[in-house]
């Protein structure tokens, strides 16, 4: 791919002999004779082309188009550039990095502008619809906070199990004697008596839909909605390089934070079905707690 900055206009061309076509373009030029004046492209290519300088012509797969003064174009690898143009070179180059990076970002962002508000319609799409994002943290709270709807003893497992990262849940037996001997056996260790084994119950559904990545308040609102907003207030060809380094690189994961947030919603149906919940009912020990719980299923 062959990237030209031409009046201010990026220009890209794939084909290595629509360059050599260009007026002025020469491929054997000799630097002696010519000044350099500027770098008006650069490119990178699987197979390799000699350089244009006609004291080198080494192969190369990454180089300059550069403009001499008397309106020659012709492509130089670096190293021939720093060599046969000194300084000139390094400056220009380095500028017209900045140059390309700056228009690239900038085009970036031009065209995540022009599909904004779609992207506001999928967040907004994703929170209101029905057990969709805003729903899903309403819920969230009632099975990971205390005080929000679900017994103290179910939120205080859940977040074991989410912390722990595992979705299965148990419950602990005083072993038999017998039991405990063959496991003293099998670690070959004593083990304090009375020994409790842990047995499988269930296994919770759609337990990553509570895991801290996939939060989705904090993807779809304290991070897509607060920064779209701020990136509405923006002039994007006012921004500095820092800038557009720094929107673009929060551009390039949306689609993946997106995505993320449509699979999590689509999860939460399952997590939140009575019947995946109902198993944590044997933690309960108070009559009132047990009353509460099924209220609460009832509410799912």
């Amino acid at each position: 791919m062959i990237t030209l900055n031409i009046n201010k206009g990026l220009i890209r061309i794939d084909d290595w002999d629509e360059m050599e076509a260009r007026i002025g373009f020469i491929k054997d030029l000799n630097p002696k004779n010519h000044k350099l004046s500027a770098i008006i492209g650069s490119y990178i290519r699987g197979d390799k082309i000699p350089c244009g300088l006609s004291n080198c012509h080494s192969p190369h797969g990454k180089g300059y188009i550069v403009a001499t003064d008397d309106g020659h174009e012709t492509n130089i690898g670096k190293d021939c550039g720093k060599r046969y143009f000194g300084v000139d070179f390094e400056i220009l180059s380095k500028q017209f990095d900045k140059d390309i990076a700056d228009m690239e970002n900038r085009e970036t962002l031009w065209t995540f502008n022009l599909q904004l508000n779609q992207v506001e319609d999928r967040i907004k799409a994703l929170r209101q619809r029905e057990k969709g994002a805003d729903w899903l943290y309403k819920r969230k709270r009632e099975i990971t906070e205390l005080n929000q709807g679900c017994p103290a003893d179910i939120v205080k497992r859940i977040n074991m199990m989410v912390k722990a990262r595992n979705s299965l849940l148990t419950s602990a037996r005083e072993a038999s004697e017998k039991e405990t001997e063959n496991l003293e056996n099998l670690q070959g260790k004593t083990l304090k008596r009375p020994h409790y084994i842990e047995e499988p119950v269930a296994q919770l559904m759609s337990i990553e839909v509570l895991f801290p990545e996939n939060d989705l308040r904090a993807i779809l609102v304290l991070d897509l909605n607060e920064k779209i907003g701020e990136f509405k207030k923006k002039n994007i060809d006012l921004m500095t390089s820092e800038e557009l380094k720094r929107w673009v690189k929060w551009l390039k994961p949306l689609e993946e934070k997106l995505s993320l947030a449509d699979r999590m919603v689509d999860l939460a149906k399952a997590l939140f079905k009575p019947d995946n919940l109902k198993p944590f009912e044997f933690l309960l020990i108070t009559p009132e707690d047990r009353t509460a719980f099924t209220a609460y299923l009832k509410t799912l």
